[in-house]
């Protein structure tokens, strides 16, 4: 098949455009990261760097068979016209073009961002009510691409699975672990609320999985959404503590009431919105949020419908995820 990847040369881009390639598919890889997507080439995609946002994105889609929709503005904070138009705008524009030319199947990347509420939630299963306000812009403009594709399928037929995988990690991660690895290198992980999280992750190849699921499954999962996890909630610093004894690193944290660490982190998003400063600030709400509250989601719908079974445990995911890191530092 001919597959196309938005987002190619990002953490989860890259491992589906090399999958993909495994198994046999001629695939065109989307993405800004020029040097990344020069890997890609060498690897056997083609290449293409071009915004989510390009008018031109309509048209690379033509001659494909599937996209993947994996592109998006992934971040705790920024702009809110800049998630729309790669979020928005960018899945916008890549509905009209599996629309106009005819593609077979679009696997549509969300999140369970949408989901997130400051407060502690359980087994959360696709069907249930979300949110009246989302959490932050990523999450917002990540739902308004849900209710396009959506409205796509309902009025014009688009061929489209969604899925929400929950926090990605495994060896080329570069949010979830390296930040809390450099804050502890740094000073300290801070450990919000109760320290003690009870958390979804997902290797990185699972989400993969599923998405090859996604491809392959009957036309009955067209329209619907699917959680993606390891199905092995965990506490986020057991994870943690078991990921730096794979280190051999001491693990230094530091528990600071969540009241206090909200209202701090309110302030410096306060004073990040001021006129000059555009950087993100060194704590948000959300990363407070996530820190501090449980959120694991149900998979069985995904067992049910598309036989997804993670390929690799929580386990293993850390000692790659170990290995890898291992041999980043002493490149460095």
């Amino acid at each position: 098949m001919n597959i196309l990847v938005t987002g190619a040369t990002g953490f989860l881009g890259k491992n589906a455009v090399n999958r993909l390639l495994k198994e046999g598919h001629s695939v065109t890889a989307v993405g800004r990261n020029r040097a990344e997507g020069e890997r890609l080439g060498e690897a056997g995609a083609a290449f293409l760097q071009l915004d989510l946002a390009s008018s031109r994105m309509r048209e690379a889609i033509a001659r494909h068979d599937a996209v993947f929709h994996c592109g998006a503005l992934s971040s705790p904070w920024g702009k809110y016209r800049d998630f729309y138009a790669s979020n928005v705008i960018g899945t916008r524009n890549v509905i009209q073009g599996c629309l106009e030319h005819g593609v077979q199947r679009l696997v549509h990347v969300s999140t369970p961002s949408i989901y997130f509420d400051y407060r502690h939630r359980f087994n959360i299963a696709e069907h249930e009510p979300l949110p009246k306000s989302a959490v932050n812009h990523y999450a917002a403009t990540k739902l308004l691409a849900e209710q396009e594709v959506d409205r796509a399928f309902r009025e014009q037929g688009l061929r489209v699975v969604t899925i929400r995988p929950r926090a990605l990690f495994g060896p080329g991660d570069t949010a979830i672990f390296p930040r809390l690895l450099r804050a502890n290198d740094k000073r300290f992980i801070p450990m919000f609320g109760s320290g003690q999280p009870l958390v979804d992750i997902t290797y990185v190849d699972n989400v993969t999985e599923a998405l090859m699921r996604c491809l392959y499954a009957d036309p009955i999962v067209l329209g619907q959404k699917y959680n993606i996890t390891n199905g092995e909630p965990i506490q986020l610093w057991e994870a943690m503590t078991r990921l730096f004894e794979l280190l051999n690193k001491p693990m230094r944290t530091k528990k600071i009431a969540y009241p206090a660490a909200y209202t701090a982190a309110s302030l410096l998003e306060l004073g990040a919105k001021l006129p000059g400063l555009a950087k993100e600030p060194l704590l948000t709400r959300y990363t407070v949020g996530i820190l501090a509250f449980s959120q694991t989601l149900s998979i069985e719908k995904a067992q049910r419908e598309l036989g997804y079974r993670p390929l690799v445990s929580v386990e293993e995911g850390l000692r790659r995820f170990a290995a890898w890191w291992k041999e980043q530092e002493e490149t460095r």
